[in-house]
């Protein structure tokens, strides 16, 4: 049960954040409106759908390059830190149900980052086991 559970907790977000990634990227027109109205240049709406992008396919990848943390875990929390800035935003230049759906994104990530976190530690006890032995 719990790995379906993080399988449909992982496809929400990653289709979330393909899609807006996607229309940032491809210069949406209302993108590109928000960003003005947040004072935010355009060139950073790029980056931020550059991220969303990456950060999307990054939540499906196990391997592990920096230090033996995975992957999905960096994308987990870099994505945990730009929907906490959207929330600021909504919260700053919205009325605040704007920033609800970035809230309950932000709740996934950081399930999936405890998760992959727990995941991590234990993949890397098991080699350290296998190596000594």
């Amino acid at each position: 049960m719990k790995k379906w559970l993080i399988i449909v907790a992982t496809v929400l977000p990653t289709l979330a954040f393909l899609a807006a990634g996607s229309f940032k990227l491809s210069g949406a027109e209302e993108m590109v409106q928000n960003f003005q109205k947040y004072g935010l240049p355009i060139t950073f709406m790029y980056f931020i759908g550059l991220s969303e992008v990456a950060g999307a396919i990054g939540l499906w990848l196990k391997i592990a390059p920096v230090g033996g943390i995975q992957l999905r875990l960096l994308a987990a929390l870099g994505l945990s830190i730009i929907m906490v800035g959207a929330i600021v935003n909504h919260a700053i230049h919205d009325p605040i149900s704007m920033a609800v759906p970035a809230a309950v994104l932000l709740a996934i990530l950081l399930f999936l980052a405890q998760t992959f976190r727990k995941d991590s530690a234990e993949s890397q006890r098991s080699q350290l086991g296998s190596e000594t032995a």
